[in-house]
């Protein structure tokens, strides 16, 4: 019993630190003129039902972390880079390091815990191809992407999700209960993505698009556009998976 209160008022406390970074504008010291960020959770039991995920990947958490992803620069634009180029390089446009992210223990154990662990370190890809070229402060780069999510996890939108795990559920519902949520009219502002075959579709990640001088008022509608280009690819209908165990 204790050991689990010590795990639970670790997790409260990380969360709280988090949520207080989220609070504070990222400043990125180069290439900050982009427009908006994406903001990508897993939905874990989807994400990893097609066995990318490690064995021990723990179970507890249901709505996972991807990352938080500035769109293009406004140089690479003029270049005439296009969006789905960006998508597919990112950082390595500019600079390509391999390098895991320094950050403190807590964040680290915190990223752990919500992040998808593969074969290779999804931490190390995200802060390479989505962080190092921006110069931000790692530290708070990190920190605030926690506390983004922790605001879904913790708002009626994330409720419904975890309702409705192991359920089959249409995607006009899901929208719907999104703009309720945060009070809003920018139903395209969620990208719904599926994986699996066609006639069994399931729910795997959900991605937000956040104006870049607003991400602090995100989820509410400020912290909202609508995507600029449409990435959504779930059916009318789709499965809420859940983790077999459950």
């Amino acid at each position: 019993m204790r050991i689990h209160i010590a795990i639970a008022t670790f997790v409260v406390a990380v969360a709280a630190v988090a949520t207080a970074q989220a609070d504070s504008p990222l400043s990125p010291k180069k290439h900050g003129d982009f427009g908006h960020y994406t903001l990508a959770l897993t939905w874990q039991p989807g994400f990893c039902a097609e066995g990318q995920c490690a064995a021990d990947q723990n179970h507890d958490v249901r709505l996972g972390l991807h990352g938080l992803w500035a769109s293009r620069p406004q140089d690479l634009i003029s270049r005439g880079v296009a969006a789905r180029q960006w998508w597919s390089r990112g950082c390595d446009f500019y600079h390509h390091s391999d390098a895991a992210p320094q950050l403190d223990g807590a964040t680290r154990r915190h990223l752990e815990r919500v992040m998808p662990q593969l074969d290779r370190s999804l931490l190390t890809h995200e802060y390479d191809k989505h962080v190092q070229c921006f110069d931000f402060d790692t530290q708070r780069f990190f920190a605030t992407e926690l506390g983004l999510r922790q605001r879904v996890t913790d708002s009626p939108l994330g409720d419904w999700l975890r309702q409705h795990a192991g359920q089959r559920v249409a995607r006009a519902d899901l929208r719907a209960e999104f703009d309720r949520a945060f009070n809003t009219s920018k139903t395209q502002a969620l990208q719904l993505r599926c994986s699996g075959p066609y006639d069994s579709r399931y729910l795997s990640q959900l991605w937000f698009t956040i104006p870049r001088a607003h991400l602090a008022e995100f989820p509410q509608d400020a912290g909202l556009m609508n995507a600029p280009i449409a990435q959504h690819n779930c059916p009318a209908h789709f499965r809420v998976p859940d983790w077999p165990s459950a």
